[in-house]
């Protein structure tokens, strides 16, 4: 989104919460722009004014980032939905065809089953214990998904920067 497109964003803001002090000086202005530019413009202002419309308090930039996250992120299902998957790739698969439920399901989901063990799943002689499992990390990692499609994108390759960076140094460290 270019400066002047945000200016209008800004302006629609602070004419709809006239009694609200948001938006009022140049830093504040800076720091809102840093952390909305990489938005697409017709996306922001549909969600400020989705916002605008809902809301009596002028909306943050995370509510911005969020509203925009859903209209161009994927939905993430919800859990059960999910869990209905695998039990239904277990009846089409069964145990001796693991790779190919595995390649059935969204990337969430495969990553859940993988913690759990998809084998494990199939022989499972709890399969109340393995639903409460996969259920606790399902929406752990549903919510992590979220909170990373909110990031902007050169926070989040910062932040995969600092990370490795950070994985390097233990490296170095523990090898000499």
């Amino acid at each position: 989104m270019s400066e002047q497109e945000f200016m209008k964003i800004a302006s629609a803001i602070k004419t709809s919460y006239p009694t609200v002090k948001v938006l009022q000086d140049k830093p504040s202005m800076d720091i809102w722009y840093m952390m909305l530019s990489d938005l697409d413009y017709r996306i922001c202002q549909n969600a400020v004014l989705e916002l605008i419309s809902t809301s009596k308090f002028p909306p943050t930039i995370a509510e911005i980032r969020e509203k925009c996250s859903h209209l161009t992120s994927p939905e993430i299902k919800e859990w059960s939905e999910a869990w209905e998957e695998v039990q239904r790739s277990i009846g089409k698969y069964g145990m001796y065809q693991p790779q190919e439920a595995l390649e059935s399901f969204d990337e969430l989901t495969r990553k859940c089953v993988n913690r759990i063990g998809y084998v494990n799943i199939c022989t499972s002689e709890n399969i109340t214990a393995d639903r409460a499992n996969f259920r606790m990390i399902y929406e752990t990692e549903a919510q992590r998904k979220r909170t990373e499609n909110q990031l902007p994108l050169s926070l989040r390759t910062e932040k995969q920067r600092l990370i490795d960076s950070l994985v390097n140094d233990t490296i170095k460290q523990i090898g000499g």
